[in-house]
């Protein structure tokens, strides 16, 4: 920020008292004036769920790229890392109990980032990270600039708590298939063997026409089912990641939060369909997400 610009907004407040500002989760992803996709989509689930959370842009849009016309930016990595350091200055980062992170838009800002979740490893002051490594996927390929991918492999893995890809995304980052379960079982125990404890894998085939999830950590895995509904939008991942941290944060064991996570993205996605909308409902997913009794789809145990 340059002096100028500081002077003019920095001033002094009265009475304001100096206890720190609650803050559950730090979301550092996209951001669009229309649609829902990145912070646009998860941010208004979090908060729907009581969430309080810190969100940081790292592109400023009009909508998602699915349009003819995109209007607005990716926002300049110096930006983003001034960002990054205001939530440091605040103490933010060292009082967050969990960060996520999606789609950076350029290999500066995943750099960027990746720099400051580095220090505060080093610093002791890193929120546990939830790692939503937007990539690309099986119907449109890599949609991100190419050395993105090698940020989330070499510097972003290795310090995740969880890894929450699409089938796509598995293949990219382990170096080997995952489209078919099997395969994707195989390639998620050997992004374990680089650091998290835990990965979520969505989008994999499942048998006839359904799909799987597979959550897969050190000590187990399991399986939920759930048929393919003919509806492509943006955010369904975003919303998946908002909602299994929202239960974590709740203390939930991770197979009960995926459960009550693909719940929720399932009758958005549902809803969308039978509204006939262009964007995804994102406000159908925390009222199935906290349905209680049976799970709708069951983890099950491998």
């Amino acid at each position: 920020m340059s002096d100028t610009l500081e002077s003019h907004l920095v001033h002094e407040r009265r009475n304001r008292p100096d206890g720190p500002s609650p803050v559950d989760l730090v979301s550092v992803q996209s951001q669009l004036a229309y649609g829902y996709a990145g912070n646009s989509a998860a941010v208004p689930v979090l908060r729907m769920l009581g969430v309080r959370v810190a969100e940081v842009p790292t592109t400023l849009l009009s909508n998602t790229p699915f349009y003819p016309t995109l209007r607005g930016r990716v926002l300049p990595s110096d930006w983003l890392a001034e960002l990054l350091q205001g939530l440091d200055e605040r103490g933010v980062t060292a009082r967050a109990p969990l960060l996520v992170s999606g789609y950076f838009g350029s290999v500066a800002n995943g750099e960027a980032f990746a720099a400051w979740l580095e220090r505060n490893h080093a610093a002791g002051t890193a929120p546990r990270y939830l790692l939503d490594p937007v990539i690309g996927d099986t119907h449109t390929g890599a949609y991100v600039e190419p050395g993105l991918e090698a940020v989330f492999a070499q510097r972003l893995v290795p310090l995740a708590w969880m890894v929450t890809p699409n089938a796509f995304e598995l293949e990219r980052l382990s170096g080997q298939p995952a489209l078919l379960e099997a395969d994707a079982l195989a390639a998620a125990r050997a992004l374990l063997a680089r650091g998290p404890q835990w990965v979520l894998a969505h989008s994999v085939v499942g048998e006839g026409d359904g799909l799987v999830t597979l959550l897969v950590g050190h000590e187990g895995a399991w399986r939920l089912q759930s048929p393919r509904l003919d509806v492509d939008v943006a955010g369904t991942g975003d919303v998946l990641t908002a909602l299994l941290a929202t239960f974590l944060l709740r203390g939930q064991a991770p197979a009960r939060a995926a459960e009550r996570a693909l719940a929720g993205v399932h009758a958005a996605l549902e809803s969308t369909l039978a509204q006939g909308w262009e964007e995804l409902d994102v406000q159908a997913a925390p009222a199935a997400a906290l349905a209680e009794g049976a799970a709708r789809f069951p983890a099950v145990a491998l």
